[in-house]
C-alpha cells in the first residue's frame, strides 16, 4: 500500500490488487494470540474492524499542491472459510468497501472460467 500511495503522490492513477484480507486477518489472529491479547468473534482480535477500514480507507483520489490529482484503487479479496458471509473478515470488509462480488460455492467448486465472446 505504502508504494502503491508513493505512485499516487507522482499523480498516478494505481490499482491495487489485495489477495487474500482472510489470509491476512488469520496471520493477525495468530500473532494476537500467541501476544494473548483479548479475542474477539472467532479468536480475532477486536480490532479487525479497524484495521481492515483503516487499510481500504488508504484508497481514493488525491489533489497534489500542483493541482494534478492522483488515486489509489483497491481491489481486495475474501476468501471465507466454507463460503460462510456472515464470518468476521467478510463483515468487516462489508462495512466499509463500496462494492463487493461474491463468488457462488458451485461455481467455487468447479472452478471460475471467464469466456470473452465479442459481438459484432
Amino acid at each position: 500500500m505504502t508504494l502503491a500511495e508513493y505512485y499516487r503522490q507522482m499523480g498516478l492513477n494505481v490499482l491495487l490488487l489485495a489477495d487474500s484480507t482472510s489470509r491476512w486477518a488469520q496471520a493477525l489472529r495468530e500473532m494476537s494470540g500467541r501476544l494473548e491479547e483479548i479475542p474477539g468473534e472467532e479468536a480475532f482480535p477486536a480490532y479487525l474492524e479497524s484495521v481492515i477500514a483503516a487499510f481500504y480507507e488508504r484508497g481514493g483520489v488525491v489533489r497534489l499542491k500542483d493541482g494534478s490529482t492522483g488515486s489509489v484503487t483497491i481491489c481486495g479479496s475474501v476468501s471465507p472459510a466454507g463460503g460462510n458471509f456472515e464470518e468476521p473478515v467478510t463483515q468487516a470488509t462489508l462495512k466499509v468497501v463500496g462494492a463487493f462480488l461474491g463468488l457462488s460455492r458451485e461455481r467455487s467448486d468447479v472452478g471460475f472460467l471467464v469466456q470473452v465472446r465479442r459481438h459484432h
